[in-house]
């Protein structure tokens, strides 16, 4: 046990600059994004896209982050309720904590008047499709692709980075695009809803509940 979190320890160090650079590549296309608009006078369409497009990376985040945790506990232990029980829970705690729970906090500890907006209430069907999916996605990948984690878990900080930021653009803060002192204190927050999030559920969620499997019982 002492083994697992030393490693648990070690890859949330690892995982920390390309979180960061994923947060940098990420806020750079949503500050422009957004700037256009904002440009433009179209502060109302800006709203509407934002929403649109939120509502579009974070089913994919949900299913990205259940292909990751799914994966890597499916290759330590081969059992499918388990798997599933694993893959699921750990995708809809830290999905929602990313997305919603620390930008909407955050926005909060900044002195903005956030809206809170939780996909798993308010939209249901989205949230278990794009769940299922992942799942049955990381049973498959790992079977298949070689490296499958590995990729799904870069491809998934990219797009939890996207979609954090676009809540805070559709639900109360769009200032730090346009106040320079409000955009480190973002870029922080985003970092944070990123980085520990998407390592519980990639790393220490499956590598804490997989029971190693046993030659006798499966042959990689």
């Amino acid at each position: 046990m002492k083994e697992r979190w030393n490693l648990v320890a070690a890859e949330f160090a690892h995982h920390l600059p390309y979180t960061l650079i994923g947060t940098l590549i990420a806020m750079a296309g949503v500050w422009w994004f957004g700037t256009q608009q904002l440009d433009n006078g179209h502060t109302g369409e800006l709203l509407t896209q934002s929403r649109s497009m939120f509502h579009l990376f974070h089913p994919l985040h949900i299913c990205l982050s259940a292909i990751a945790t799914t994966s890597l506990f499916w290759r330590h232990e081969r059992h499918v309720f388990r798997a599933v029980t694993v893959g699921a829970l750990g995708t809809i705690i830290p999905c929602g904590l990313s997305d919603y729970g620390f930008p909407y906090v955050g926005g909060l500890l900044l002195g903005q008047r956030m809206e809170l907006h939780v996909c798993l209430i308010d939209h249901p069907q989205l949230f278990f499709s794009f769940l299922a999916l992942g799942i049955l996605g990381g049973f498959w990948a790992e079977e298949r692709l070689t490296g499958s984690h590995l990729f799904s878990h870069g491809v998934h900080i990219f797009v939890s980075s996207v979609a954090s930021l676009l809540y805070f653009m559709s639900f109360g803060f769009t200032g730090w695009m346009t106040d320079v002192r409000l955009v480190f204190p973002a870029f922080l927050v985003i970092v944070l809803a990123v980085w520990i999030p998407c390592c519980i559920s990639d790393i220490v969620v499956p590598a804490t509940a997989a029971r190693p499997i046993c030659a006798s019982d499966h042959t990689h």
